[in-house]
């Protein structure tokens, strides 16, 4: 690829110079439309406000609080409650719904193809 000179200043329109200047011109566009590595571009701001955004929910203000995102453990487990009028669907067949007894015990629900529901006690320890 040829450089781009610079516009030929005073060239009547339909001079070499001219058509020249814009084969080249248009040569480059061509090359560059679509294929530019985002790596290349400088100047790249580092904050959300830098690129315009105004409303971003911040990480650490919108965690655990009423219309944020809720808490999650090291163990990838939502810590706050849910509220649904929708149906939750557990589709594994080992795992599933676990309640915790007053006594500190563990209690998985599991169901059979004939509807019937198993208790089985867990222990003590969250599963």
């Amino acid at each position: 690829m040829a450089l781009l000179p610079p516009y030929p200043q005073g060239a009547p329109a339909n001079s070499g110079f001219i058509m020249d200047w814009y084969e080249k011109m248009r040569t480059i566009v061509n090359e560059v439309q679509g294929s530019y590595s985002w790596s290349l571009i400088t100047g790249k701001p580092t904050t959300l406000g830098g690129y315009g955004i105004t409303d971003p929910v911040e990480l650490t203000t919108a965690k655990g609080v009423a219309n944020g995102y809720p808490s999650l453990t090291s163990t990838s487990r939502v810590v706050q409650g849910t509220d649904t009028t929708d149906d939750l669907i557990v589709d594994s067949t080992s795992t599933g719904l676990v309640l915790k007894s007053p006594n500190g015990h563990y209690w998985r629900a599991t169901i059979s193809n004939l509807g019937v529901v198993t208790w089985t006690d867990l222990g003590t320890s969250k599963p």
